[in-house]
């Protein structure tokens, strides 16, 4: 070999050994990493003093990201300053109706990209007990993943399940149609982001499951194929005593996909007890993917 050849396949090699040295120092680009967060449910009882029901407020917020009201319509004014003074998003549309089931995000990790609210009956008419029925929800940008999160809250009418069987009463009527309709919400919005549902849905886990009543939210929500609504009691059993007496009838429901197309997944659960309300609150963690 002559020595220009010589010098010109020594400065290659040299090129090539610093180039390898140069990758085993820069660090690898580290897989996408997930994020968690938690989301939580309370009906706070609207009979509650002032006192109180602020206690019940801090408690299921300390505890959670999201987080869906119920019956607190007449406490609007309040929320929205206590929302303001210390850092969430308060979504509580009028009238006092919908504005009972509230929805709360905390502004260091969501972002608000839209939000509606849905009636859906009214079973004696304006004014008259019990109130009309609305589903509200908010879709927010999950900030560490850029990711829309869509929270749905609602709250069924009470006195409509005897152990599982339906009673035979108009408010039953109007929440069975409410539950085709938060399900239909849910499938509609789950296209452009993860898809969480909370509420007081007066109708017990344990005893819905093993009646089986076509209009209630076991067979309408949770009791079919994939892609569909998955409850914190069927991933991981009921925990604790109840959420109201011994009955599991408050939720928190996720759109579960097909493990392929999965990027937001339920991880686990609780029930608050302690509360000054006749309800437990219930809070659920997530994971979601960058």
């Amino acid at each position: 070999m002559s020595r220009g050849k010589l010098w010109s396949a020594r400065r290659v090699g040299a090129l090539v050994g610093a180039a390898v040295l140069l990758v085993s120092l820069v660090p690898a680009t580290p897989a996408a990493a997930n994020s968690t967060f938690q989301a939580a449910t309370l009906n706070i009882l609207n009979e509650l003093n002032q006192a109180d029901f602020v206690h019940d407020l801090e408690l299921i917020t300390a505890k959670a990201d999201l987080v869906g009201l119920n019956e607190v319509g007449n406490r609007k004014a309040y929320l929205k300053d206590w929302a303001a003074e210390n850092g969430w998003w308060l979504y509580a549309p009028e009238p006092t109706q919908a504005a009972n089931e509230a929805l709360l995000a905390k502004k260091s990790m969501f972002d608000v990209l839209d939000k509606g609210s849905n009636f859906v009956c009214d079973t004696n008419g304006p004014g008259e007990v019990p109130p009309a029925r609305y589903n509200n929800w908010v879709r927010y940008r999950h900030k560490a993943t850029g990711r829309s999160v869509y929270h749905l809250n609602a709250h069924a009418n009470a006195s409509i399940e005897n152990n599982g069987r339906p009673e035979d009463l108009p408010r039953t009527a109007c929440a069975e149609e409410q539950f085709q309709a938060l399900k239909n919400l849910a499938a509609a919005k789950k296209d452009s982001g993860q898809v969480i549902v909370s509420g007081d849905l007066n109708v017990d886990f344990s005893a819905d499951r093993a009646y089986g009543y076509q209009k209630f939210p076991w067979k309408v929500f949770e009791a079919n194929q994939l892609p569909n609504l998955r409850s914190c009691y069927n991933l991981y059993g009921e925990k604790g005593n109840g959420t109201h007496g011994n009955r599991h009838i408050d939720y928190i429901y996720f759109w579960k996909r097909v493990e392929e197309h999965r990027e937001m997944w339920m991880t686990d659960y609780s029930i608050v007890s302690g509360t000054n309300s006749d309800h437990n609150g219930v809070v659920a963690a997530f994971t979601i993917s960058s």
